[in-house]
């Protein structure tokens, strides 16, 4: 029974490194969105720029606000969102930039 709690125990503390940031708990699933900038430009085109976290060991992307403009070919930044996204063992982090 000892073993099964401590593997039970490892499992969760794994878990938790798949978090890609400092702003998810450490849930084993979890779905976020955050404010982070808000001007008065306004916009509909949207750009999005993500990074993936694999069990805290693979982790890939480039989630930049400069990524996300150039992705939704955007000159003046209207708002910038994060949206994290995380699964027990994967997270995904995207930096959603929406404007002109």
């Amino acid at each position: 029974m000892k073993k099964l709690f401590a593997l039970a125990g490892a499992s969760l503390m794994l878990a938790a490194c798949a978090t890609p940031s400092t702003y998810v708990g450490n849930a084993l699933f979890s779905q976020t969105s955050q404010p982070m900038l808000v001007t008065a430009n306004s916009g509909s085109r949207v750009g999005r720029a993500c990074a993936t976290n694999i069990l805290g060991i693979y982790i890939s992307g480039d989630m930049s606000i400069e990524a996300a403009k150039k992705n939704g070919r955007i000159t003046k930044v209207a708002s910038v969102d994060r949206e994290i996204r995380s699964y027990a063992v994967w997270a995904e982090a995207c930096t959603v930039v929406k404007g002109n």
